[in-house]
């Protein structure tokens, strides 16, 4: 989806607004057989969504940069610099493409294991750039520290998908998934609370 289409067309199905690139594989399930192949298969999971993003990220990098010429809203050509902006998912679905643990944010600092603790305690926000140029550093010295900063804040260089994409910064595509959130996370909650209420006060 382009972000320039007025909210009035591109909430509308009819009008076609959305282009599907494609579908995300769903690897294998583990199983509990042995853990030789369950260490392979794991591997071969996590690899699978980053390799997916570099085929379809790929061609807006050089657009990105250079920018391309094209037809706005109002009738009016203008030279355009395509820049991921937002990924739309679940919970689940932003610590896997930004290469985090699954009980972390995507968006500051809280430890893991911290997620939904103390609301008076505030985090930095999460510096993906850090985390690359961290990654780049090759001295022995330094190795060890690395490591022990990248256990700390739960982040695999390797697994995140939105590392060296041009003016993208990966805490800020973090978008709410109305659906899962909202529809199934909030409500569904709020109607078993509720229920649970009336039952115990009849």
């Amino acid at each position: 989806m382009i972000g320039n289409i007025l909210s009035r067309r591109r909430n509308s199905p009819v009008k076609m607004p959305i282009v599907r690139l494609a579908l995300l594989p769903v690897p294998p399930k583990l199983t509990s057989e042995s853990a030789r192949p369950n260490k392979a298969q794991r591997q071969t999971n996590a690899d699978t969504l980053p390799a997916v993003f570099d085929l379809v990220l790929a061609p807006l990098q050089p657009v990105a940069q250079e920018g391309t010429v094209m037809d706005c809203e109002d009738g009016k050509t203008r030279l355009c610099f395509r820049i991921f902006s937002a990924w739309i998912a679940d919970h689940a679905e932003h610590p896997a493409s930004k290469g985090i643990g699954s009980k972390s944010s995507p968006k500051c600092q809280a430890p893991c294991g911290e997620l939904g603790g103390d609301w008076h305690q505030t985090y930095e926000t999460r510096d993906y750039s850090r985390y690359g140029a961290k990654a780049l550093r090759h001295e022995p010295e330094e190795a060890a520290g690395i490591t022990a900063y990248f256990q700390w804040s739960c982040f695999k260089i390797e697994n995140n998908v939105w590392i060296g994409l041009d003016r993208v910064s990966p805490a800020d595509l973090h978008k709410p998934d109305l659906l899962h959130n909202i529809y199934l996370g909030l409500l569904t909650h709020m109607m078993e609370w509720v229920e649970g209420f009336l039952k115990k006060h009849k």
